[in-house]
């Protein structure tokens, strides 16, 4: 039982910031680094990811630099990423990347990876695993 409580326990603090720090990235290449000053760069992001949708910027990929910050979100933990300073000749974006582990039961707790949705929430995500 007191296993049980502590596993409970362990769900509802969700995680840290030390947790988010490093390096994550997707088997296709993008990458995001997470500094401990609340800075980050972000590598490869394709821009479906920052919403630039436009047919010019359609399937790129975009570097980047800014600030991120871990919250609570309304269903998930999140890292919300603030690019400051993109590539492409955009103004920057703004967009949470949600936080999850492949055994939902144990949800918040590690190991974790961070993910987008691809399309509709619920469907395909879009995943970075730390490295």
């Amino acid at each position: 039982m007191m296993s049980l409580l502590q596993a409970c326990g362990g769900y509802s603090k969700g995680p840290t910031q030390n947790d988010i720090i490093g390096s994550w990235r997707n088997p296709d290449g993008a990458e995001f680094v997470f500094n401990t000053d609340g800075t980050f760069s972000g590598k490869r992001i394709p821009t479906k990811l920052g919403f630039m949708t436009t047919d010019s910027l359609k399937n790129k990929k975009f570097n980047g630099s800014g600030k991120w910050v871990l919250r609570k979100g309304s269903t998930h933990w999140e890292v919300n990423v603030d690019f400051d300073k993109v590539d492409n000749g955009k103004n920057g974006c703004v967009f949470p990347l949600l936080i999850s582990r492949e055994n939902e039961v144990l949800e918040n707790q590690p190991p974790w990876y961070l993910f987008i949705w691809e399309e509709e929430e619920g469907g395909e995500r879009y995943k970075f695993s730390k490295h």
